[in-house]
């Protein structure tokens, strides 16, 4: 808060005027403010309100008015014994910052203190008591004019000081040391005539006024004027040659690379912005940065370029408090240290006054806080400061914020080059391209990895890529001498709370390449909302990235450290995890199939919060935005539980390759549970049917039947699938056989018996027995419509559609409503096969176009099949065209459970 008293009174809070409620208040507070935070009595008060004579009611009237001031400035008025005085504790106040200023005198510190005039004192109030202190404040401010003019004229400034000095002699008519100064001023401007005209209007004012003639002092260099004296030719001081502005920035890097962008944005911001602020994680350039930019601001800034280091992340040292960091900058613009004040508030307000009327340049490096900083920033726009910090200084009012990326590749390239040496790096671009990845593009692990190889002429740019792919770990071999990557991170990490600190140790126990609060709470056994807090104060120390809302991850290098340090963790917070991935991507799956997981999954430490899914949309964004970190997850754990849980997910979305990956790296090691051994094969076994591998999926289903684990629902489900894959291989009376064979079975489940008759449909149409096979679709119709699963439904409808196709009836509407549960079910390879089955159905080839879309996202080989469709549309491409031949084949991978 900003209290004014050097002209109307005003408080100034958020760069906002406060109201105080009218003359009396305002009155009220001019009287606690005369005081400086003393104490006031009572009587004090009434006496400045009513000069002496107070109604009955004072007492009661003052009462009123502190309340009314405590409700504009809460916590400002305090009452203390008999009466009250004005915290000024984290505020200011300008006739101290006018003191402070005026203590010792310069040129540039007494016109910051006449800048804070903005008229009389206390002007608007009226009364005797307030206004006596209100002359007396006017009376410094005439005595600091003085003495300025004085200060000017020493220093060969007559011309300035004739031009200014009028308006303050026509507001002080009277003032005698005005008159000479302003004299003084004209004659050394060859104005001697001008200068004696001053001396005569003076004297006739004098005579008319008071009756009587000017002082001695006037009366002599009105005498020396006559004369001509040529002691008055120059300044009694004779002013010292002007030292060269201060320098104290770094040298500038020779191999400086890359940061283009940024750079401009420094360099062209000036001219509207003040303060810098760039931060970055460790290593990240911004020091590098920020003195790059200096330098080329220089000549901008021709009274000085200050380099001050702030120690908030240097080995052994503290962070220099702002009043030590004062005195240093103070002492750099020359001040003398022993008139250097002691408090903070008054070095803030010299150094404030020495910047006054000055182009001075400010790098404040490796800031801890916005608190350290701003005592220490410039107080006019006419100079520039660049702060650097490893910490978001989002609370450092109006400062430009530049939060730092890595390099790009080709700024990398370039930065390896210029400390490698162009010639060895260029001759293995490939191998270096692999050693900036390998350093994540991060400018100080580039720089130590370049240097390491310019040291050891006997290396090749290939050895020091596979030393840091294949060596002890990256962050031992980024290090050379007293700097290294992980010695830079550690410090960073020091500085963080113990909590931040456990979260950071914890996360390098996560899977994933990102994260969200919820996984970060099953490590942390916290809840969401406080694993979120610390996230975001770990992305405020830049030791984690936020790149998308909600989710957060680690530059590649702090992975490496994070990992390093979650050893002492223990197995307990990676179990939590993994258990919390395994009960939310079964409730999201079960938003798509609940029929395809055919177990309870179980957990040793169910998870205390986990996300509620709305819908199946929330569902599959949840599986999508963790997809990376269930299928590292499954692999890493060897659980069969999960992999079995994701086949869902995998199988609608039409994710193959995840599918195989995680059920092939569990295949083996589940052996030891036979239930999972059975269900990683058949889901196996289901993915060789969309993938069009039948000799496969047929060989992982006899080993399920084999295993000996089968209850007669799975067993039900394993001899339908084979019935399926042997229609894909055009053995259609095998086929018939395993459906019959698997419909024989009690099993009580409605799905999978409706999606055997709908199989022995396909494989009677096949076999030209036209009406069991339309009667065998239409049982599993009614069954499946009967039990109210679209997922059996659409199924069905697809075999409905292919044998009507290859029966020549109307085929179109299944094909339609198919589409539409597919789409409904997010089922994106039954949506593209009803789609083709349209085009087939209907001869409209923009159903190709669309499914054509599908199948390519998918990576199915049937984007061919449809390409050649819509080249040639006439010819004999597929099954569906062959729809009358008995012979011909099945749509491979249509239908499985």
């Amino acid at each position: 808060m900003d209290f004014r008293i050097l002209g109307p009174v005003q408080v100034i809070a958020d760069q906002r005027r406060v109201p105080i409620g009218g003359q009396q208040p305002e009155k009220l507070l001019a009287a606690l403010l005369l005081a400086a935070g003393r104490i006031v009595s009572l009587d004090e008060l009434i006496g400045a309100l009513w000069d002496g004579e107070p109604p009955a009611t004072a007492k009661h009237q003052v009462d009123k008015l502190i309340a009314t001031l405590r409700r504009a400035l809460p916590g400002t008025i305090e009452t203390d014994g008999p009466g009250y005085r004005i915290s000024l504790a984290d505020a200011t106040l300008d006739t101290e910052t006018f003191a402070t200023l005026t203590a010792a005198p310069t040129i540039a510190s007494l016109t910051a203190a006449l800048d804070l005039w903005r008229g009389p004192a206390l002007a608007g109030i009226d009364g005797r008591v307030l206004r006596t202190a209100a002359a007396a404040l006017d009376e410094r401010r005439l005595a600091a004019a003085e003495r300025l003019a004085e200060l000017r004229l020493a220093v060969g400034q007559a011309a300035e000081v004739a031009a200014e000095l009028p308006v303050l002699i026509a507001a002080h008519p009277l003032r005698e040391a005005l008159r000479g100064q302003l004299m003084l001023a004209l004659y050394r401007c060859g104005r001697q005539a001008e200068a004696l005209a001053v001396y005569a209007e003076i004297r006739a004012l004098l005579d008319d006024e008071l009756g009587v003639p000017p002082g001695p002092e006037l009366a002599r260099l009105h005498e020396r004027l006559l004369r001509a004296d040529p002691a008055l030719d120059s300044p009694a001081l004779t002013a010292p040659t002007a030292p060269p502005a201060p320098c104290t920035l770094p040298y500038d890097l020779p191999d400086f690379a890359g940061r283009t962008a940024d750079v401009d944005r420094l360099l062209h911001a000036t001219e509207a912005v003040v303060i810098n602020a760039i931060d970055g994680m460790a290593g990240i350039g911004k020091t590098a940065l920020a003195v790059h930019a200096a330098h080329r601001l220089a000549e901008r800034y021709p009274d000085g370029q200050l380099f001050c280091d702030l120690h908030a992340h240097t080995p052994g040292a503290a962070p220099v408090d702002p009043a030590t960091a004062l005195e240093r900058l103070l002492r750099m613009v020359g001040v003398p240290a022993e008139t250097i004040p002691d408090g903070l508030d008054q070095r803030t307000a010299r150094w404030r006054a020495e910047l006054a009327g000055r182009k001075v340049l400010v790098v404040l490096d490796n800031a801890a806080t916005a608190a350290q900083v701003r005592p220490l920033l410039p107080g006019t726009t006419d100079c520039l400061a660049l702060v650097t910090s490893r910490r978001r200084l989002a609370a450092l009012e109006g400062a430009a914020i530049l939060s730092l990326d890595v390099l790009s590749t080709e700024e990398s390239l370039v930065l390896f080059g210029n400390v490698a040496g162009v010639p060895r790096a260029t001759a293995e671009p490939e191998a270096a391209r692999e050693v900036v990845a390998l350093c994540g593009r991060l400018p100080l692990a580039i720089r130590l990895a370049a240097s390491r190889l310019a040291h050891r002429p006997q290396w090749t740019v290939a050895s020091l890529a596979r030393r840091l792919r294949d060596g002890t770990g990256r962050l031992a071999q980024l290090a050379l001498e007293d700097r290294g990557v992980g010695a830079a991170f550690a410090l960073s990490y020091e500085q963080v709370t113990p909590a931040q600190q456990r979260m950071f140790r914890l996360l390098g126990l996560h899977p994933g390449a990102d994260f969200d609060a919820y996984s970060a709470a099953a490590l942390a056994d916290s809840t969401p909302q406080q694993a979120e807090a610390l996230l975001e104060d770990l992305v405020d120390a830049h030791l984690l990235l936020h790149r998308t809302a909600g989710r957060y991850t680690f530059h590649d290098l702090l992975r490496e450290y994070a990992h390093e340090l979650s050893q002492e963790e223990g197995d307990l917070p990676g179990a939590r995890m993994h258990d919390y991935f395994l009960v939310t991507a079964t409730a999201a799956t079960d938003l798509i199939s609940r029929e395809s997981r055919r177990f309870e999954p179980t957990v040793a430490h169910p998870p205390r919060h986990r996300p509620e899914f709305a819908d199946l949309d929330a569902a599959l964004a949840w599986l999508t935005a963790e997809q990376s970190t269930l299928t590292t997850a499954t692999a890493t754990a060897s659980d069969w539980q999960l992999a079995c849980v994701l086949r869902a997910f995998f199988e609608h979305l039409g994710h193959f390759a995840d599918w195989r990956a995680t059920h092939e790296a569990v295949l083996h090691k589940a052996a030891a549970d036979p239930l999972g051994t059975a269900l990683i094969r058949f889901n196996l076994g289901a993915l060789a049917m969309w993938t069009d591998q039948p000799a496969e999926g047929i060989a992982h289903f006899a080993a399920v039947l084999a295993s000996g684990v089968c209850d007669r629902r799975l067993e039900a489900s394993t001899l339908t699938n084979q019935g399926m894959l042997a229609h894909q291989l055009n053995r259609d009376v095998e086929a018939a056989d395993y459906l019959r064979r698997a419909l024989a079975l009690d099993h009580d489940t409605p799905a999978i018996t409706a999606m055997g008759w709908n199989n022995l449909g396909l494989t009677e149409g096949r076999l030209g027995r036209r009406r069991e096979a339309i009667e065998h679709h239409r049982t599993a119709l009614a069954l499946a419509r009967r039990i109210g699963s679209a997922a059996t439904e659409r199924g069905v409808l697809l075999g409905l559609g292919e044998t009507s196709l290859r029966l020549g009836v109307p085929a179109a509407e299944p094909f339609r409503t198919a589409m539409k549960l597919a789409r409904a079910g997010r089922f994106r390879m039954q949506e593209a096969l009803a789609l083709d089955g349209l085009a087939h159905a209907t001869g409209d080839p923009s159903y190709w176009h669309e499914a054509l879309a599908i199948f390519t996202e998918l990576g199915s080989a049937r984007a061919d099949l449809v390409r050649r469709h819509l080249d040639n549309p006439g010819a004999l491409s597929c099954d569906l065209c062959r729809a009358a031949t008995p012979a011909s084949a099945a749509r491979p991978g249509l239908i499985g459970v």
